[in-house]
């Protein structure tokens, strides 16, 4: 038997229970202070909590303190029912620094046990990669030991997996989402191991070892002389050190210097002579490398890894961040593929100083360079990668909310990809002051009064612009049921404006119009909606669009579909 993979991070069994960790869910009033449900930490270093759950829908969260704050986890509610009324624990990491939302804290509970979720699955009757198949490869933990284990014979081949909790993907038990890898030899039994005190995985099989992948792994300032070379188990190291055991078929000319063997025993890093290039097709093939515990050679069907480099360089213009918040001390990349990383500091940091690939110091324009390995089967052109990343100023102030990204295309040999921050650029922000004439047809009889609220100042969402029908603030004529606001936007403005239109009853109470529907949209036009100018802007809406109308402001009947609505009453220019 030997260990394929094993990263086993610092123990946490010696750290001291925390004051206040509790699952808060609906069915204790979501109290992270009810002392009842405050988890305690067990002697196999997981803390755990049991309650009695009713037959009826659970939905929980972990506090890592006895008040919601910033380190509750996991991001989405986890969810369960019970068959029937029943006792039910949850089993919770708080990561390697209790107390502090490090992104590696991790949840479950006993009616969801962890599964083996792979390409195999199909091979014991299941449903591959189905985080909702408990068939085949459900987890279990006899002994309280606080090791989930799973061992099955799977036919001979190479697969992947990876441990998912709760049966669905909230949770990345192999951050930064990826999986792990074994082979079987077919009549073996294979073991999987899945420690909660450390969100860490162990695989064992008795097959000879295979090259996983080859690529030139993540540096800053990304250095091409270095291969890294995976393997499926941990390597003998003398065999693993040994430069001739390695040869690169391509690029031709290119030699091994060096071999060095990883704290990771399955990975080897290579130095080659001349460094590769932007659009390479580097072909990686071993022989001679032994595995560690029982000196099998590399499988010589599964012994080489190919790929193509790519050079992708990433602008961001910081202008309009500057111009609101002064300049950032650092500016770092991050991203959902190698090499690049969602820790916030963890990724290369983008620079404007003139060097490498940076156009000019001081333009507040930040680059950054980057090498992808876009992997293939040997011999066949690789696909393109469609990489989602973003950046951050500081390590701390994200752009946007966390769902929110840039995308670029990963193709050889070179690629650029020029953003603004938060894909705000100039052009959209309007040029000079533009007035918009909000009117209202069909609006009821508001207790206080009838606002525009929205997303760009002067309007907001908690109060907006009172509309009238006085014949004052820009309304046109006295009584004819028009409300209107005469509402002037600042140059500098994000153009897209978001609105709706708010019926007071009082301070504190009142109704949208279409209040399950999306907001209205507008673009504020900076070339014919300049006040003083051609402006400002003006149209009429329909009070709550969504719904059947009478009347319209000429007396016509028409369908009233949103679309159709807008493209009669269309802004005037």
């Amino acid at each position: 038997m030997r260990v394929l993979a094993a990263v086993m991070l610092a123990a946490i069994f010696a750290t001291p229970a925390l004051a206040g960790p509790s699952i808060v869910g609906n069915f204790q009033g979501w109290d992270p202070a009810d002392p009842g449900s405050d988890l305690t930490l067990q002697a196999n270093g997981v803390y755990e909590l049991t309650i009695s759950a009713g037959d009826s829908l659970h939905e929980y969260k972990v506090t890592e303190t006895d008040a919601w704050d910033e380190n509750d986890f996991p991001g989405a509610n986890q969810t369960f029912t019970p068959a029937s009324p029943q006792n039910v624990t949850f089993y919770v990491n708080l990561g390697a620094t209790p107390g502090t939302k490090q992104g590696d804290e991790y949840v479950f509970h006993s009616l969801n046990p962890p599964i083996v979720c792979g390409d195999f699955m199909s091979e014991l009757g299941g449903s591959d990669w189905d985080q909702t198949d408990t068939s085949t490869t459900v987890m279990s933990d006899g002994d309280g030991d606080g090791i989930w284990e799973f061992s099955s014979v799977i036919p001979a081949g190479t697969y992947s997996f990876k441990i998912v909790l709760n049966n669905n993907w909230d949770q990345d038990t192999y951050p930064p989402s990826q999986n792990y890898v074994f082979g079987s030899d077919g009549s073996t039994a294979v073991t999987f191991k899945y420690h909660m005190a450390t969100n860490t995985t162990q695989v064992f099989s008795s097959a000879p070892p295979s090259v996983l992948y080859a690529r030139v792994p993540a540096a800053c300032p990304p250095d091409s002389l270095d291969i890294e070379v995976k393997f499926s188990e941990d390597m003998e190291q003398t065999s693993a050190e040994t430069p001739s055991n390695y040869t690169i078929v391509s690029p031709g000319g290119t030699s091994v210097t060096s071999a060095v063997q990883d704290a990771d025993a399955s990975v080897v890093l290579l130095t080659v002579s001349p460094a590769l290039a932007a659009g390479d097709d580097v072909e990686v093939n071993v022989s001679g490398v032994l595995a560690a515990d029982d000196n099998q050679p590399v499988d010589p069907s599964n012994n080489d890894a190919c790929f193509t480099l790519v050079k992708a360089i990433f602008e961001v213009h910081m202008d309009l961040y500057i111009d609101d918040n002064g300049m950032p001390t650092t500016v770092h990349i991050q991203g959902d593929d190698y090499p690049l990383t969602w820790d916030p500091c963890g990724g290369c940091e983008a620079l404007d100083d003139g060097l490498g690939d940076d156009g000019a110091a001081g333009d507040s324009t930040y680059t950054v360079t980057q090498l992808f390995s876009l992997q293939d089967d040997c011999g066949v052109e690789p696909d393109s990668l469609l990489v989602k990343y973003k950046y951050i100023v500081d390590c701390t102030t994200w752009e946007g909310d966390y769902e929110f990204g840039h995308l670029s295309g990963i193709v050889t040999p070179k690629v650029m990809a020029s953003v603004w921050w938060e894909d705000v650029s100039p052009v959209d922000n309007i040029q000079c002051d533009v007035g918009v004439r909000f009117q209202v047809a069909n609006a009821p009889s508001c207790g206080q009064a009838l606002y525009v609220r929205g997303t760009e100042a002067p309007l907001d969402w908690s109060t907006g612009v009172e509309m009238v029908d006085d014949g004052t603030g820009g309304d046109l004529q006295s009584g004819d049921g028009i409300y209107t606001a005469l509402v002037t936007f600042p140059t500098g403005t994000y153009k897209y404006l978001g609105y709706k239109y708010f019926c007071a009853e009082s301070d504190t109470s009142g109704a949208y119009e279409c209040d399950t529907y999306p907001d209205r949209s507008l673009t504020l036009d900076d070339v014919d909606g300049c006040v003083p100018g051609n402006g400002p802007m003006e149209f009429t809406d329909l009070w709550d669009w969504c719904e059947p109308v009478t009347d319209t402001p000429d007396g016509r009947a028409l369908e009233t579909t949103w679309g159709r609505i807008k493209s009669l009453y269309a802004p005037k220019k």
